[in-house]
């Protein structure tokens, strides 16, 4: 049997480096520190379900941002609804 340590996953550990940044561009502290509620927004894209947060509460310019920087991370976005949700977000009018 096999685990895995979040202070080694690489994923874990660029949200925590970049945690400034996404706070900056609009995601709440309580989806960027916890592992189960950064993963249900990344592949949902929207509701989280404590704080109900989704992309229409930050500025196109946020959602922007936001949707860059999560491009620079994971380069393939099949099945990241948030990614999805953020390139809608600044698409439109």
């Amino acid at each position: 049997m096999s685990f895995r340590q979040h202070n080694k996953d690489p994923n874990t550990a660029w949200r925590r480096d970049h945690r400034d940044a996404l706070l900056k561009h609009g995601m709440p502290d309580s989806v960027v520190d916890d592992e189960r509620r950064w993963t249900y927004v990344l592949l949902h894209g929207a509701d989280e379900f404590e704080s109900g947060w989704n992309p229409t509460w930050i500025t196109k310019e946020q959602a922007q941002s936001l949707l860059t920087l999560l491009q620079s991370q994971y380069t393939n976005p099949v099945g990241l609804d948030l990614i999805t949700a953020l390139q809608r977000r600044t698409d439109a009018q």
